[in-house]
């Protein structure tokens, strides 16, 4: 054996060199960790051992079939396409520890996802949905709900300058802190008697991934996370259903887009864990008849009583003064209120009128409440939510601010 023999020959594919390699494993003295370091050397691949002694068992088991069985080329073909398929198996394990093949990462990622996903949603249990009638709205007054950042998953203690405790935030506080924010609706409930509410998930309602430094607080999964928050909120809404009727319209926040593949930020606008969630919770309340769960979207645009309302995120909003009067302008609708997030403070504006209604934007507080994010940028608010009273022919008049600690 001369050295040359153990590097890849000249007008030779890589495929040929690997079953040299391999065929001649003992003929060269080699082990298995030779072969891995002279293909991976060859290919820039950091595949194991394994990786390798597998393919070769894979393909000589094949072609020793075909030659016994006297197999056509066609039929060579389709042993072959067999053992890619079991590539893309052993590659959809490599993708949850980042080693994706770059050849197949992008069609075993996308099934691994899937195939978690429908798993999940397969072994959760089901809702008891109430079998309570609530008579349709025919008052001249509706309500409008917000729920924004509610960064489920995401685990933290914010300590002050003294040390004190400025936000402490984990899955159980988020369930409680929502479970307080429904109790205030329904006291005002007893007050107004609101037979019908429009809710908007103003988005972010998982932690997601990011950054890296948002490993350390991360409390699960992304699709963990999706899974649990969606059964929660199936159960809150339902518990909801039994004061008003409910339209829930979420929009996607981008901590709960995807960046897959070291992905930045807008590389996967369109895969979104919020619409996962929307899924999950229309699947657990189809039967329940007090309850309309609106298909998720970026922009969520909604009459109410003549009030044409906008529900954003916020993240792709660099003035909402601008984003107010440019968005009818460039979608031929008009907007008379815009709601958003993103910030996790409080903040409006009035730009115009239309009749008696505002030309206006609300910005609208988080459930997570204050965090790095809030301090960094230095605008802070107290957790909770806002309903909103709107009135046919005037638009957006009350509004209720529910604090929670």
């Amino acid at each position: 054996m001369t050295p040359s023999e153990l590097n890849k020959l000249e007008n030779e594919t890589i495929k040929d060199f690997k079953i040299r390699i391999c065929s001649n494993k003992e003929h060269y003295g080699l082990t298995w960790d030779d072969i891995r370091d002279l293909i991976n050397k060859q290919t820039g691949d950091n595949y194991g051992e394994s990786a390798y002694r597998k393919w070769w068992a894979a393909f000589s088991d094949g072609l020793e079939l075909g030659k016994q069985s006297g197999l056509d080329n066609d039929q060579i073909k389709e042993i072959e396409d067999k053992t890619l398929e079991l590539k893309k198996e052993r590659i959809k394990l490599q993708s949850v520890r980042f080693e994706p093949s770059r050849d197949l990462r992008l069609e075993a990622r996308d099934e691994l996802i899937e195939e978690k996903i429908l798993k999940a949603i397969e072994n959760r249990q089901t809702i008891q949905v109430p079998d309570i009638y609530i008579r349709p709205n025919t008052l001249k007054r509706d309500y409008l709900f917000t729920l924004a950042d509610i960064h489920y998953a995401a685990n933290f203690q914010l300590l002050g300058w003294m040390d004190e405790i400025l936000n402490e935030y984990n899955p159980q506080i988020a369930q409680r802190r929502l479970w307080d924010i429904l109790e205030l609706y329904v006291n005002q409930n007893d007050i107004d008697n609101i037979n019908h509410v429009h809710l908007f998930n103003l988005g972010d309602s998982l932690d997601g991934i990011l950054r890296m430094s948002q490993l350390q607080w991360i409390k699960m999964g992304n699709v963990d996370s999706a899974i649990e928050f969606a059964e929660f909120m199936s159960t809150w809404l339902n518990e909801l259903s039994k004061y008003s009727k409910v339209d829930y319209y979420a929009v996607s926040g981008n901590h709960t887009e995807l960046r897959l593949l070291n992905g930045k930020r807008g590389d996967f606008s369109n895969e979104n864990m919020e619409k996962v969630v929307s899924h999950i919770i229309s699947c657990n309340l189809k039967d329940n008849k007090n309850v309309n769960i609106h298909k998720c979207k970026n922009h969520m645009y909604v009459d109410i009583l003549g009030t044409k309302v906008l529900a954003v995120h916020g993240h792709d909003e660099r003035n909402l003064s601008m984003s107010l009067t440019e968005y009818p302008k460039i979608y031929g609708h008009n907007v008379d209120l815009m709601i958003s997030g993103h910030l996790h403070h409080t903040d409006s504006k009035t730009v115009g009128m239309n009749g008696l209604r505002d030309i206006e934007y609300i910005q609208c507080q988080s459930v997570v409440g204050i965090d790095d994010f809030s301090l960094k940028i230095k605008k802070t608010a107290n957790a909770g939510a806002k309903l909103m009273v709107i009135k046919e022919d005037v638009g957006r008049s009350t509004i209720h601010d529910f604090r929670v600690k």
